[in-house]
C-alpha cells in the first residue's frame, strides 16, 4: 500500500458561535467562541502485481470548540483554548483526494451546520468554567501581591 499525506489543511475560516460578556473584579473580559474544523486527507494507492491500482482518498475532519478571551481590546491568551473537540468525522471516496476535495466540502460544512446548536450551547456553558479560571488567576495575583 502506497500512502502521501496530503495535507493537514483548515478548512475554512472559523465559525462564530457564541461570544460573552463577563465582569470580574474591576475588569470587563469578552470571550469569544468558534466552531473551527480541521481537515487531513490520504491518498492511498494499492499496488497489485496482476491488475491496475485504483486510488482511493480517505479523510477525517476534526471540529473543535475554542475560546478567545480579550480585555482592553488585548487578547488574553492564558485563557484562550479549545473547550470541546467533536467525534471525528471521517470516510473515503474512490479516486483522488484533489478530485474528491468538494464533496468532502460539502459533507464536512453539513456537518458543522449540524453541530451548530450544540456548539452553541457548549460555549454558552463555558461561562462558569471561565469565571472559574478567572477567580484563580486572581487568587494567585492577590497571594503573589
Amino acid at each position: 500500500m502506497f500512502l502521501i499525506v496530503a495535507s493537514a489543511a483548515v478548512l475554512a475560516a472559523a465559525t462564530p458561535v457564541h461570544n460573552a460578556e463577563i465582569s470580574h473584579g474591576a475588569r470587563a473580559y469578552t470571550a469569544s467562541y468558534d466552531a473551527q474544523p480541521s481537515l487531513t486527507l490520504r491518498q492511498v494507492e494499492p499496488r497489485f502485481a496482476n491488475r491496475a491500482a485504483v486510488p482511493a482518498c480517505r479523510w477525517q475532519a476534526d471540529l473543535t470548540v475554542n475560546r478567545a478571551v480579550a480585555t482592553d481590546g488585548r487578547t488574553v491568551s492564558a485563557f484562550g483554548k479549545a473547550i470541546h473537540r467533536f467525534a471525528p468525522l471521517s470516510g473515503s471516496y474512490a479516486g483522488s483526494c484533489a478530485t474528491a476535495r468538494s464533496q468532502i466540502d460539502a459533507q464536512v460544512a453539513r456537518h458543522m451546520q449540524a453541530m451548530a446548536a450544540e456548539a452553541s450551547a457548549i460555549a454558552r456553558q463555558d461561562r462558569a468554567t471561565l469565571v472559574r479560571e478567572l477567580d484563580g488567576a486572581r487568587e494567585l495575583t492577590v497571594q503573589g501581591g
